[in-house]
């Protein structure tokens, strides 16, 4: 699902509430609450969180919903005030138990009309984050506003309301606002850990915003904490896949910042970085392509790309690399990798494609860390860590879906080739727009040597039913009917899975056709890689998910070509994204400790941004739309679960250290 779960910096709200509450003294008796009816768990979008302010009480038995149970049978039989701390206290304990839709309804029935501002605090932090629970950002911000101005309400209270304000930000893709909320969220913490975890969350926000995004803020920004880190995140953007060349640009940023409070994550990461001993350094790197074979091109670029990036390493300890041509036959992939173990390899990349990628897993050879160029369902016969890359159509198909589906589209329609990549393409769609929840309204095939595509985009489009009724109503009346077909309106996007010339056709006959206004989603094979207004008029309006080193004319990518790939005869042609893995494969190598001690990590590659799951190299594409026949970059990534999928959960703890109880507005 889209929606992603929500994280445990959410999670992490609900117990201060509980260690800012009034006295906790057995209450006297009062006339008895009617127990409320109980209400079947509804199954949540998201796994529950629980603010700092609502962690349980440290005799609070393991199981939230038996405390919920005994606080609301305390609540029966309390006065006010007490009774509406407990019950506050009843619904931290069901948000935590997933019993969103109880805790809303006794949310509901609190009346904390006429008690202390921290009463009212406490309610509209629960409120933000039942609001939040069901993806609801706008309105948990709605709540949080107010609190601002009041009193007394202590840094814990405080720090909560930033906190959640920060993950409502992020939720609504506002990331600056995010991260300014969390540097502000820093005066209200005095833990030390807290303060680096809060750190931490700074850092992954920052990683989340694009160039544009980065250099606009640090253009306007003022103040010295936020232009430290601004500064700090275009350095990592600019230099992150190389760790030698951004250790150095670190250590200038240190000179310019002395006392920031970034320094303590930054150092954490480089220290990580460098423990990583000599032992686990590669020092001879053996490259695995088919060279000499009918996928020669393809390979050249490759390795054209792997052995710039190389030249271009400037460590003088880095690695040597040796490369075998794997030749035409991909069952010899085993026989050349046993070849370069035996010749001290001690990194293989390669060798390249689907079938000699299976050769290799199958053969039960590989004794050494291994990065290969294909992806495989193969059960590998070793223990040794294998790692997966390549640049897979299915992930664009689904990156697809999942950009469409961010843009607030459910009803989806697709157009694709009746070929084995068009079925590729449709089905890594359609199970992925399902998954996330949309609704297949209509897929059509096409044929990739027609000129003409009208019959299948007018199936698509209902315009052949629109037809078929003209014709059979003046067939009725016996007349010719002045008749203007209507296409269907149930479809509020379209996917279309083409390559360049299909897609120059196909465009302008689904705009003739009254289908102009419908957004149109599709991968990176729409783009030849090189601007070409005249061609690519037609292509107005398409949004499609490509490479950084495609996209990009700022930055470092202009530089970059420049420096490395000057005199290539490939440039901006299909065989340059594989350049790009050529330069992502070598980076990925030196960059591995750290995508794979941090879960969260990502690499700025060229051919997307990259993290490590399951032993294989995500890509998050840029995404781009053609306007007067240029693309025009739109947003730089889509991650599976959407923007919140850079805060895992897997990263923190699902509860903070419970801080010392403290009297209510107490420091």
């Amino acid at each position: 699902m889209l929606k992603p779960p929500l994280i445990s910096w959410l999670g992490l709200v609900l117990a201060a509430l509980l260690l800012n509450a009034c006295g906790t003294s057995l209450p006297q008796k009062s006339a008895p609450v009617t127990p409320r009816k109980e209400v079947k768990k509804e199954p949540l979008p998201f796994s529950p969180g629980i603010p700092a302010t609502t962690r349980p009480l440290a005799s609070e038995p393991v199981d939230p919903l038996k405390t919920a149970q005994q606080y609301l049978e305390q609540a029966r039989y309390a006065s006010s005030p007490q009774r509406e701390d407990i019950q506050l206290k009843a619904t931290a304990a069901l948000i935590r138990a997933g019993k969103l839709r109880q805790a809303e309804e006794l949310l509901g029935s609190i009346d904390i009309a006429g008690l202390p501002d921290i009463y009212r605090a406490r309610f509209q932090v629960l409120k933000a984050v039942t609001e939040l629970h069901r993806y609801q950002p706008k309105r948990a911000l709605t709540m949080l506003t107010p609190l601002f101005a009041l009193k007394g309400l202590g840094p814990e209270v405080q720090a909560d309301i930033y906190q959640l304000r920060a993950q409502a930000n992020l939720m609504l893709q506002r990331r600056l606002d995010s991260v300014l909320d969390l540097i502000a969220r820093e005066a209200y913490l005095s833990s030390a850990d807290r303060l680096q975890l809060n750190r931490a969350r700074t850092w992954q926000v920052l990683g989340s915003m694009n160039r544009f995004e980065l250099e606009q803020a640090r253009f306007k920004s003022t103040d010295d904490v936020l232009t430290g880190w601004l500064d700090l995140a275009l350095l990592r953007l600019e230099f992150g896949a190389d760790p030698f060349v951004f250790a150095q640009a670190v250590e200038q940023w240190r000179q310019t910042y002395v006392q920031h409070s970034a320094r303590s994550i930054i150092d954490s990461q480089l220290q990580a970085l460098n423990t990583v001993t000599a032992a686990q350094r590669p020092t001879r790197i053996a490259l695995l392509l088919p060279l000499a074979s009918k996928f020669g091109r393809a390979a050249q670029a490759v390795h054209d790309g792997f052995m710039a990036a190389h030249h271009a390493n400037g460590d003088p300890n880095k690695p040597a690399v040796s490369v075998y041509d794997v030749g035409e036959e991909p069952t010899l992939a085993p026989v050349y990798y046993s070849l370069a173990v035996k010749e001290r390899a001690d990194f293989v990349v390669g060798p390249l494609g689907k079938a000699a990628v299976n050769s290799l897993l199958g053969s039960g050879v590989i004794n050494t860390s291994t990065l290969l160029l294909g992806s495989s369902t193969v059960a590998s016969k070793s223990s040794t860590p294998i790692y997966q890359f390549d640049l897979a159509p299915e992930q664009e198909a689904q990156q697809a879906a999942q950009r469409a589906y961010l843009d607030g589209h459910r009803i989806a329609a697709a157009l694709y080739p009746e070929s084995e990549w068009g079925q590729r393409m449709i089905t890594a769609f359609t199970e992925e727009w399902e998954t996330l929840g949309g609704v297949m309204a209509e897929t059509q095939s096409y044929r990739e040597t027609a000129s003409d595509f009208s019959a299948p985009i007018k199936a698509l489009l209902n315009i052949d039913e629109s037809e078929r009724r003209s014709s059979m109503l003046a067939a009725q009346l016996g007349t010719q009917l002045k008749f203007e077909p209507r296409r269907r309106q149930d479809v509020d996007c379209l996917f279309l899975a083409a390559q360049v010339k299909s897609a120059r056709l196909i465009k302008p006959q689904i705009n003739f056709y009254r289908g102009h206004d419908i957004p149109v989603y599709a991968t990176s094979h729409v783009y030849s890689g090189k601007i070409d207004p005249v061609n690519d008029a037609d292509l107005n309006g398409i949004i499609f998910g490509d490479m950084p080193w495609m996209l990009n004319d700022q930055g470092r990518m202009p530089a970059l070509r420049e420096r490395i790939q000057k005199d290539w005869p490939d440039q901006h042609t299909p065989l340059d994204r594989l350049y790009a893995l050529g330069l992502d494969a070598y980076a990925i190598i030196f960059n591995l400790p750290r995508l794979i001690s941090d879960p969260t990590a990502r690499i700025s590659g060229a051919t997307a941004s990259l993290s490590l799951m399951d032993n294989r190299i995500n890509r998050y594409l840029t995404w781009a739309r053609f306007e007067q026949g240029s693309p025009v970059v739109k947003d730089v990534i889509v991650e599976k679960k959407g923007i919140e999928s850079i805060t895992l959960e897997s990263q923190w703890p699902a509860t903070d250290p419970a801080p010392a109880t403290r009297p209510v507005g107490g420091s």
